[in-house]
């Protein structure tokens, strides 16, 4: 009698890059699951809370190990921490990274109080 003992996922790293982005640009991530039994289930989340695709975000599945996140164009709502959580049978697993946006202090300064601080 042979006992089967299943993986919970292991997943691999990844990041938007240690510089923050600037607006416009338009980055991905990719979230892979290196090691664990098939089913796997893919969740994207943005600050703690599951993404809806939506005009400017999106995800899809890349086989059954993977899946991408896209962003058409940064802006300071896009701001944040990103988190892709694998999970199947027997466990979870879950990697985030967080997006800065580069000048968006100069951008809320400027929003907010009409001017534009040279430290930010």
């Amino acid at each position: 009698m042979s006992t089967f003992s299943a993986v919970a996922p292991k997943m691999d790293p990844f990041s938007f890059g240690e510089d923050p982005l600037s607006a416009g640009e338009s980055p991905s991530l990719k979230c892979s699951v290196s090691h664990g039994d098939l089913p796997l289930t893919l969740t994207w989340f943005f600050n703690g809370q599951p993404i809806a695709d939506r005009a400017d975000v999106s995800t899809a599945n890349v086989g059954r190990r993977a899946s991408i996140l896209s962003i058409d164009s940064v802006s300071g709502a896009h701001a944040g921490s990103y988190t892709c959580r694998a999970a199947n049978l027997a466990g979870e697993a879950e990697h985030t990274a967080n997006l800065t946006v580069n000048g968006l202090l100069n951008a809320l300064a400027s929003a907010c109080c009409g001017f534009v601080s040279s430290w930010a």
